[in-house]
């Protein structure tokens, strides 16, 4: 079977997470409340907000048989709240001397569809950088991408999730993604972070903009059409779209929504296992 027809065959998959994301999006923002006295060299600071949001990078292989993988790190600068549209005066990211960073590193993999890509498994990892000195470089060696980190001796991780229920992503100018990850994991330093509620969110919904993913989709196409596509690496780094804005918010799934993803990703798993039938 061609590459073409393989592509065509999978896009049912993209409609039913298409569908669950359409549900997700009632969601309201879960609130949450920090302590920014736990970071060293922060000031005692106590405040409720409903939003992360920050700026990252991301580099995306796709494979011969569409199937994909991709690593990123985002840089967290800011909290919201009143469902996202109001800042919160804080310590993060601020040019005081008590200052700190935060980032993100997730990541996922799948299969390119028509319509975007549908991601099978993925991680996300959320850290606190007290003395905002850690660099983030996204490297590749032998279509196999990372992220590489210095400075990172005072780094502490202060929540994750490895077990993700919608990873999706949609092309376009700019183009789009929604990941909603499961069963987080607040870390001891995180409880210090976060204080409330307790126990901690479920879940989060990772989300934001490509700047320009209808870059790598065009060629892709256009390489496909000329019988010329080999695994390529996009790298967000040089030009090709793969930046942009990432925010994350705390989220209650209405079980239909979960009900809808699930289906999409066993879709997914048909479509493929048909395809090397």
């Amino acid at each position: 079977m061609n590459t073409k027809s393989k592509l065509s065959k999978a896009v049912a998959a993209l409609a039913f997470v298409a569908a669950a994301s359409s549900v997700q999006a009632a969601n309201v923002f879960q609130e949450f409340t920090v302590a920014e006295g736990s970071v060293a060299g922060a000031l005692a600071n106590t405040f409720v907000a409903d939003k992360l949001n920050g700026g990252y990078a991301e580099y995306l292989t796709i494979n011969t048989d569409l199937t994909f993988s991709s690593v990123a790190y985002g840089d967290i600068g800011q909290f919201y709240k009143n469902e996202g549209s109001s800042t919160v005066s804080s310590q993060l990211g601020s040019f005081t001397p008590n200052q700190y960073g935060m980032y993100a590193l997730f990541d996922s993999s799948g299969l390119l569809t028509p319509g975007g890509f549908v991601g099978t498994a993925g991680n996300f990892h959320l850290w606190i950088d007290p003395n905002s000195d850690t660099t983030k470089t996204l490297t590749e060696s032998g279509n196999v991408a990372s992220v590489a980190l210095t400075g990172t001796a005072d780094d502490y991780e202060i929540l994750f999730s490895i077990d993700p229920t919608k990873l999706l992503g949609l092309p376009g100018t700019p183009g789009a993604y929604d990941f909603i990850f499961k069963d987080l994991v607040l870390t001891a330093a995180g409880g210090s972070y976060f204080i409330a509620p307790s126990p901690f969110h479920a879940v989060v919904d990772v989300n934001g903009d490509f700047d320009a993913f209808n870059d790598v989709v065009n060629d892709v196409n256009s390489r496909i059409a000329a019988g010329t596509f080999t695994t390529t690496t996009y790298k967000g780094s040089q030009g090709t779209g793969l930046t942009g804005d990432v925010s994350a918010v705390f989220v209650v799934p209405e079980p239909a929504s979960l009900a809808l993803v699930g289906f999409g990703l066993f879709a997914a798993g048909m479509s493929r296992r048909r395809k090397s039938a």
